[in-house]
């Protein structure tokens, strides 16, 4: 093996130890390299990597001067050169087999395709690759980073994957002892903890299974103010019972399993978006206005902040949900991030549905549903209002905070997805700030999240509010850091026929221990004003 990466950066030998690499500049430029391997790197990306604000006096020189010693330790370790300078830049020349990231990578796909009894044995191979966190000493920096996090998550997915192969395989104390320590420093991989259940279960430790989903139902209530999904809830439910739950299967199922039989639909705007939208449920009727950014397959899987809360809602109401223009499971390109395509966009979802109905907007969306209401009074029977506003530039006041909110997310994706996921629930552990950003990249490109948060801060309905007379619910949390309870106060007393329901916490969505007073809220309030037959 010609590079390695899978822990900290080396260059193992063809006939010896490892040859070192002096000063950290080397490292950092191989770091960079094979992050990038196979593509020109230009001097000037390398120089602003290496050397990141302080470049040198005369920064092609000292690259060249880097990149000499790093030729020299590449030749060392034996083999061709790999290390070719192209078109003012610098490739990386690997073969099949040169990085073990890539053997890393190959084996993982080869056992996707494997009986279980093979797979375990090539996940076993290429978890066995690795002796550390990846690109260790860069994985926090521009060098690496996007390779990193791109391998930390299939090494995640694999261990995962290698557990489900064991236990197919009929090797349930092999999937225990891989996925027990996998468990204590993943916490919140639901699909994890319920391998590691089924196997404990099946070696006859039926009580430390149960352990697990307390442990677990525990973890993510505090983390991420969720409840554990259904299929997870149903493992728990035949433990109880005494009889063998299923093996979880080792390629993800199509079906969508966290909202009861949620349909997914495609509607054809007059804009020309194609927009995705589900319904689950039977009751009166809800649209649910997501808020920023969302994926319908994300919040049926459980992960997204405001998954229980639906799932809840599903069991009483006929909720539809859809993904805005561009994001999730609606495709882009979007033309138009402005309030009233945004409006029209919710005017041609209400219509597919069957208007009347009722409203339920989170986050950012109140000013959506806000117009909408005050434009078509007749086809909105109820409004929602959860941790949201009428007024943007009140809310978010600091241009300066706007704009640099703006530009992390749209160059920095991931620090800029796992920033916001701060915002969104304060004190998280590294592991759930993780989990939350992921949540926001697997329902939106970087440059489509970065225009719809940049459109929604001017928006202002401030004048709207008191001609929009139909019932209202603000619920909002007091110490919400993202969208200030000023804003659900400011609603509240605009909206002639408003309620206003405050909910004590630092938090900006539904927390797991609010959940039956924000559901028996929303639900007695759809229902007090519902006059659409139920579906």
């Amino acid at each position: 093996m010609f590079v390695s990466v899978l822990g900290d950066l080396s260059l193992p030998s063809l006939d010896g130890p490892a040859v070192p690499l002096a000063g950290n500049r080397q490292a950092a430029l191989l770091a960079a390299l094979a992050a990038r391997a196979g593509e020109v790197v230009s001097v000037d990306r390398l120089v602003d990597l290496l050397w990141e604000r302080t470049p040198p006096e005369n920064p092609t020189a000292s690259l060249y001067s880097v990149v000499f010693k790093l030729r020299a330790s590449l030749a060392r370790a034996g083999g061709r050169d790999v290390l070719l300078t192209r078109d003012r830049g610098y490739l990386l020349d690997l073969r099949p087999g040169d990085l073990d990231a890539d053997t890393f990578t190959e084996l993982v796909a080869r056992a996707g395709e494997e009986p279980p009894a093979e797979a375990a044995s090539t996940l076993a191979e290429a978890l066995a690759l690795w002796r550390g966190a990846a690109y260790a000493g860069f994985a926090d920096s521009d060098v690496a980073r996007l390779d990193a996090l791109r391998l930390e998550e299939l090494r995640r997915t694999a261990t995962e994957r290698c557990g489900v192969a064991y236990l197919e395989a009929g090797r349930p104390a092999e999937a225990v002892a891989l996925l027990r320590p996998f468990v204590v420093e993943q916490p919140l991989r639901e699909a994890a903890r319920g391998t590691l259940m089924q196997a404990l279960q099946e070696t006859g430790r039926t009580s430390e299974a149960l352990e697990e989903y307390q442990a677990y139902r525990r973890t993510l209530a505090e983390e991420l103010g969720l409840e554990p999904s259904p299929l997870l809830r149903r493992v728990q439910a035949e433990l109880l019972g005494g009889s063998a739950p299923p093996v979880a299967p080792r390629r993800p199922a199509a079906t969508r399993r966290g909202l009861p039989a949620m349909q997914v639909r495609y509607l054809s705007t007059e804009a020309g978006n194609v927009i995705a939208f589900g319904t689950s449920g039977s009751g009166p009727r809800v649209v649910v206005l997501l808020g920023w950014v969302s994926s319908l397959d994300v919040i049926a899987s459980g992960r997204d902040p405001r998954s229980s809360l639906l799932e809840r809602l599903a069991g009483d109401l006929t909720v539809t949900l859809y993904d805005r223009a561009g994001t999730g499971l609606s495709p882009g390109p979007v033309a138009d991030y402005g309030l009233q395509a945004s409006v029209d966009e919710l005017a041609e979802v209400v219509s597919a549905v069957g208007p009347p109905v009722s409203l339920l907007a989170m986050s950012s969306s109140g000013p959506v549903a806000l117009s909408f209401t005050h434009d078509h009074p007749d086809q909105v029977e109820s409004l929602g209002l959860f941790g949201t506003f009428a007024n943007g530039p009140a809310t978010f006041w600091d241009e300066r905070m706007r704009e640099m909110v703006v530009e992390i997310a749209r160059t920095h994706w991931g620090i800029g997805s796992k920033m916001l996921a701060d915002l969104y629930r304060p004190g998280l552990s590294d592991e759930a700030a993780w989990h939350l950003a992921r949540v926001f990249r697997d329902s939106s490109s970087a440059d489509v999240a970065a225009a719809y948060l940049e459109a929604m801060y001017p928006q202002d309905v401030t004048a709207l509010l008191p001609s929009v007379t139909t019932p209202s619910l603000v619920l909002h949390y007091r110490a919400d850091r993202l969208i200030g309870f000023r804003g659900g106060q400011e609603l509240a007393a605009s909206l002639p026929n408003a309620t206003l329901v405050p909910l004590d916490g630092p938090f900006h969505l539904p927390d797991a221990r609010d959940l039956d007073l924000i559901e028996q809220s929303i639900l007695a309030h759809v229902r007090r004003h519902a006059t659409s037959p139920a579906r």
